[in-house]
């Protein structure tokens, strides 16, 4: 297969710069491969925001695709590796494919099936160049991709919408080579900008939208509680460290008698399990706080997917963490390392 450039938008530094795109080769397995492990899901710290893969082909499986594989290219710009694309058709999908094979069935028309694309970072515009040769050498009409939901595969569920791609159905396939079982949404894209006729059952559309939307609210409500909740466990905290720190202050000021030494080692260990306490349950208020957001984003993924006129609860573009979720991580952690100063302090001035 020839070659083919495909220019960068201009709006970049590098507009006069050529992507070059060709067939991989067996000299390029070892750098494909090596890109592939970067972008795996367990060498990810962040991979919600990334972008990632769950699995990766051996050496031997990336040189079988060199020579069987219909579609699989690499993208090049003066010497750096941009990324890579695998793709094949429908009908070459193998048995032991388990999702593929689930969409070869229950699919009616042929399809290219896109395996894995990655992009290195170091080329910008690499991975879609990669997919317009696809859209543009592609003898089926359509195209297909499974992309994970667990955990919610976001950078690259934005991506393929914003190349044209819509949502087909959601998979719940058996489990991965890691024994875990990850649920799938299924993209399409189509040149004939049709909807792929499957064997799937057929539901009401508009019914299941409603009935999405209507648990999306169950779960904006369950995701404010747990907010509000947070807060108040918060306040408490604050008002507990306030009637500490004016006993704290009190003791420090009086002899060391019988009495206040037992006050003093009560008002210590007290002063420990208030802080430790709200902190364990300020942590497991976040988490639950974090898993009802990952339900909010999966609701709101597939009501996009079916009308993406409607708005987000939340902004899907960033994983980072709020403010608010940072206060409630830091001032625990701050309350226990003050309350150990001045837990110290009392110490000091009572019993040595």
């Amino acid at each position: 297969m020839s070659a083919k450039a495909v220019s960068v938008s201009p709006k970049t530094e590098v507009c006069n710069i050529m992507i070059t795109i060709r067939r991989a080769t067996y000299d390029d397995v070892p750098a494909l491969h090596a890109l592939a492990e970067r972008f795996l899901l367990k060498n990810l710290k962040n991979p919600e925001s990334t972008g990632f893969l769950i699995s990766n082909f051996s050496l031997d499986a990336y040189k079988h695709y060199v020579d069987t594989a219909e579609y699989f290219w690499v993208a090049e710009q003066e010497g750096k590796l941009g990324g890579f694309l695998l793709a094949y058709k429908s009908e070459s999908i193998q048995p032991e494919e388990v999702v593929n094979s689930c969409l070869r069935y229950s699919v009616i028309q042929p399809f290219t099936l896109i395996k894995q694309i990655c992009g290195s970072g170091e080329v910008r515009g690499a991975p879609t160049a990669l997919y317009n040769k696809l859209f543009e050498e592609m003898e089926t009409d359509l195209a297909l991709a499974a992309v994970v939901n667990e955990p919610l595969n976001t950078k690259s569920i934005d991506y393929h919408r914003k190349l044209g791609f819509s949502h087909l159905w959601d998979l719940h396939p058996p489990a991965d080579y890691d024994g875990v079982v990850r649920a799938r949404s299924i993209w399409f894209y189509s040149k004939t900008n049709t909807r792929p006729q499957t064997r799937m059952a057929q539901v009401d559309r508009p019914e299941l939208v409603q009935h999405l939307i209507e648990k999306e609210q169950g779960t904006v409500n369950l995701y404010m509680h747990e907010d509000n909740l947070n807060w108040t466990k918060l306040g408490m905290l604050v008002s507990f460290m306030t009637a500490i720190l004016t006993a704290f202050a009190f003791l420090l000021e009086r002899d060391a008698t019988t009495t206040n030494n037992w006050i003093v080692s009560v008002l210590v260990v007290f002063g420990f399990v208030v802080n430790i306490m709200f902190y364990l349950k300020l942590k497991s208020g976040l988490g639950f706080l974090n898993h009802h957001k990952k339900n909010l984003q999966r609701f709101d993924e597939a009501i996009s997917g079916m009308l993406p006129s409607v708005p987000h609860y939340l902004d899907l573009s960033t994983a980072k963490r709020s403010v608010t979720v940072r206060v409630m991580i830091a001032l625990p952690v701050f309350s226990l390392g003050l309350w150990t100063v001045c837990a110290g302090l009392l110490i000091h001035r009572y019993f040595l």
